[in-house]
């Protein structure tokens, strides 16, 4: 009788009960890395999404008031991330991570989430068809989606902008408030409802068009670009194959290749192609993305200086809102520009754009680089995979 080494039956239940585990954890486990591949292809332009707060800086002022680690050389074991977190995790406990670094990450997941969930709605919208797999996005309407995503951010940002922008090392540190939600709340409560949109104009306009112009870029290139560079490079290949079928005295004798073989092949090229398309795609977003906000920055930054003396005025008027003060600040804004720029003796573009060059090369790359890593792991997990997924745009 035919059995197992263990003495089970071939057919025992028990032998089919371990069969169906060990089945239904190999369908489960590829369910979810086949849900993981499919959200990345879907919607692969969040990680080149740049962080709007930065979650570390008020930990690395407390990492400085601790160590003093900004008066000394580079070291990874006090300068870098994890050894910023270290060094106050060594004095405060974990205590920290709630209290000062949770708050940005959540300032940034809950703005990024608004961004992401308002494009997909609003490119739904816009075309209904995109339900379908595989749909080609129109230019346009990618570009109005995400005209209408970065407007929504930056609606959602502008109490958070507020807080940032006057808030200042020495206040932080001065240990009046328990955390950065307590602070947040009292500075919110200090500047009012006049106060948070003061200045929101900029971000308006920042956001809006530098997000209209990331989105339309990055569906462009990857979409249109991959669709055009793999259509070219079936043509080529076929055009060879033919050719060497034609001409035999020339290439010789065709060898036969096994069509499964060739499929498995083309798939693979496919796969490189599109991940290679989806990195020049994220490089092109960010690019644009700080092409058109970096001039307007520039004189955002002037101009938010000014608010912390514009609130305080205000709050001294019996908290009436003085409209045509934060109006007229904005003419001054653009007056103090118009100087600088002709004090420089540089043209509106070199002005502008001075420094541009050096952001973009420490942003692009960054974004990049990581994205080629996940494109490489995720490669690696998607090989046991339905092939037809990666060949669609």
């Amino acid at each position: 009788m035919d059995g197992d080494s263990d003495g089970s039956p071939a057919g025992s239940p028990a032998k089919v009960s371990a069969n169906q585990a060990v089945s239904a954890s190999t369908a489960g486990i590829r369910a979810l890395v086949y849900q993981l591949q499919a959200l990345y292809l879907r919607a692969p332009v969040k990680l080149f999404r740049p962080s709007r707060f930065d979650y570390l800086a008020y930990v690395r002022q407390l990492a400085n008031k601790y160590t003093g680690m900004l008066d000394k050389p580079y070291r990874f074991r006090t300068h870098s991330s994890l050894g910023i977190l270290m060094s106050v995790y060594k004095e405060e406990g974990w205590r920290f991570i709630p209290e000062k670094v949770l708050p940005p990450l959540v300032a940034n997941s809950a703005t990024g989430l608004i961004l992401y969930v308002t494009y997909l709605s609003a490119l739904e919208h816009f075309d209904p068809r995109t339900r379908r797999a595989n749909m080609v996005y129109s230019p346009v309407d990618t570009w109005r989606a995400g005209f209408l995503a970065g407007m929504a951010q930056s609606l959602a940002a502008a109490p958070i902008d507020a807080i940032y922008t006057r808030s200042s090392a020495s206040e932080l540190l001065s240990g009046k408030h328990e955390n950065l939600w307590v602070y947040g709340l009292n500075k919110l409560k200090e500047v009012g409802l006049v106060g948070v949109f003061a200045g929101y104009s900029f971000s308006f306009v920042k956001e809006s068009f530098g997000f209209a112009f990331y989105f339309s870029t990055f569906e462009a290139v990857k979409t249109h670009g991959y669709r055009m560079a793999y259509s070219l490079t079936k043509w080529w290949r076929k055009l060879k194959t033919n050719a060497k079928h034609t001409l035999p005295y020339i290439f010789g004798e065709v060898e036969k290749i096994d069509p499964q073989i060739a499929y498995i092949e083309n798939t693979r090229s496919a796969r490189v192609l599109k991940g290679s398309f989806i990195l020049l795609a994220g490089a092109s977003a960010a690019f644009s993305l700080l092409a058109i906000q970096y001039p307007i920055t520039k004189v955002q930054k002037l101009h938010l200086s000014r608010l912390e003396a514009l609130d305080i005025y205000n709050r001294n008027q019996m908290n009436r809102p003085f409209f045509h003060l934060y109006y007229n600040s904005y003419v001054d804004t653009f007056k103090q520009v118009a100087k600088m720029q002709a004090k420089s003796k540089l043209t509106w573009f070199q002005f502008m754009y001075k420094g541009f060059a050096r952001n973009a090369l420490g942003t692009v790359p960054a974004t990049s680089i990581g994205l080629l890593v996940f494109e490489i792991m995720r490669t690696k997990l998607a090989t046991t995979l339905d092939e037809d997924d990666v060949l669609g745009a």
